[in-house]
């Protein structure tokens, strides 16, 4: 059959054809268009929902300092200095700190090298913060389109954020030691003038409140403490902890790891060189003038004559230092003392002041010993009798050292308060460092044992205290 010519011609013309090409493409640039689209408002929610959680946690975590009001502080700051907005997802515009986020705190977690994440009893202990966004609706529009096809429900996607963050304290230029705090909410600032008993770590772990260790210095953070340069392993941390200047660069954080080279002599040594007392490790030292030791009575008085008379000399040693608080010489009390040394006091004074106080107004023995330091100068006053022509004691004695200084901060040291409560101690997983703050050496350390009394907190509202040392606040994001 032969179709009439106008269908013929119709049926042979190819005018328009690529309309149809058209059609179909427009079809598929639009269902393009609808999946980028869909794409791009959850990936932005997403995006606006992370900086959010950010944000919150970041905000949160500054205020982990240990206090005991720390998680309300965190909570408060959470919900009042974070807003944020979301363009896409379902119900407010507006992001809220006090409505779109759930905050969780842990003192620690399984990155730290535990197998779970511990949520955080107290504030003391809550090291870290995580903030999670309440989910939002993202409605898919050309998902929705297939869905409709389909006769099924509208395709919707929840999209959510979060974030971990913690509170650390880093210190500079301070030599790296650090002590296990005697209780978790124990704060420096509230026992100025009170006394520590600490005891060197035997091992690798600080197992128990006023347990101390050395912490393996950072090589690459020395910040120019030439005395010290070249020097590795135990050597470089005896000169580190035993040098003037401890210049140690910054620290901070999870950083401290016990140096398990030292064992106890060469740690007594370390410490006791600020002292004068030089051995072992640190018998090298003496007559170095970046090691020159404090003025302290621990080495003998200054006659009369202008002579140190040494307490090895004499039939019974003449020279005691300065005392503990009484409640931890007369056992009452455990690592931490009260501040009380009235009994300690007398027997002090008696046997360098004949019995007469001559620093009555110096509460602390930071104090008393800053006032001996200011009247090493003062030509003391025979008294009659006695051993080598009776000089040996005065009413106001001056101080002998190898090297006579007026540094009253040489017996300082800056330590780093650890929290050993929990599982996780010094080494792996160490928790961040609860607080810094200054101690004063009150006497040689002996077989580990070393006495000492807290004299400044530091960061924060602390200030530098005597040894102005730079305390920073560190908050960072860790997931």
């Amino acid at each position: 059959m032969t179709l009439p010519a106008p269908l013929t011609r119709f049926a042979r013309n190819e005018d328009g054809t690529i309309l149809v090409f058209w059609g179909v493409a427009l079809v598929v640039v639009m269902g393009l268009l609808a999946l980028t689209f869909d794409i791009g408002s959850k990936a932005a929610t997403q995006t606006e929902l992370q900086s959010f959680a950010d944000n919150v946690a970041l905000a949160a975590a500054g205020e982990l300092d240990g206090r005991p009001d720390a998680l309300t502080r965190a909570t408060r700051a959470a919900q009042e200095l974070i807003t944020d907005s979301q363009t896409f997802g379902s119900g407010s515009q507006t992001l809220s700190g006090s409505q779109d986020v759930t905050l969780t705190f842990f003192s620690a977690l399984a990155d730290d090298g535990g197998t779970v994440d511990v949520v955080a009893t107290r504030p003391e202990n809550a090291y870290y913060v995580r903030a999670t966004a309440q989910p939002k609706s993202i409605g898919l529009g050309f998902g929705a389109a297939f869905a409709a096809l389909r006769g099924d429900a509208p395709d919707n996607r929840a999209v959510s954020a979060s974030a971990t963050a913690n509170f650390e304290l880093e210190a500079c230029d301070a030599a790296p030691i650090q002590v296990c705090l005697p209780t978790i909410d124990f704060r420096a600032e509230a026992n100025i003038g009170n006394t520590l008993d600490l005891k060197a770590a035997a091992g690798v772990g600080l197992a128990a409140p006023g347990v101390y260790a050395l912490t393996k210095p950072l090589t690459d953070r020395l910040d120019g403490l030439s005395v010290c340069a070249g020097l590795l392993g135990k050597f470089l941390n005896a000169c580190l902890v035993a040098a003037n200047d401890a210049r140690s660069g910054c620290y901070g954080g999870s950083e401290f790891e016990i140096a398990a080279n030292l064992n106890l002599g060469d740690t007594d040594a370390a410490l006791n060189a600020r002292l004068g007392q030089f051995s072992g490790i640190t018998a090298g030292l003496a007559g170095n003038a970046n090691f020159s030791p404090a003025p302290n009575v621990l080495q003998g008085l200054v006659s009369v004559a202008g002579l140190c008379l040494p307490n090895n000399i004499l039939p019974t040693p003449e020279n005691i230092g300065l005392p503990t608080d009484d409640c931890l010489a007369a056992g009452t009390c455990v690592v931490l003392g009260n501040g009380s040394w009235a009994q300690g006091r007398i027997a002090y004074v008696n046997k360098h002041y004949r019995g007469v106080d001559p620093y009555p107004a110096a509460r602390t023995r930071y104090e008393f010993y800053q006032a001996e330091i200011a009247n090493q100068n003062v030509t003391p006053l025979p008294v009659v009798g006695g051993i080598l022509g009776g000089v040996v004691g005065s009413v106001a004695p001056r101080l002998c050292s190898p090297q006579p200084s007026t540094d009253t901060t040489r017996r300082v040291m800056v330590v780093a308060g650890i929290d050993c409560s929990g599982a996780a101690s010094a080494g792996a997983g160490t928790p961040p460092v609860r607080q810094f703050f200054e101690v004063f050496q009150l006497g040689p350390s002996k077989n580990g044992l070393l006495s000492v009394e807290i004299v400044a907190c530091l960061g924060g509202t602390c200030g530098q205290g005597e040894t102005e040392t730079v305390v920073r606040d560190i908050v960072r994001l860790v997931r």
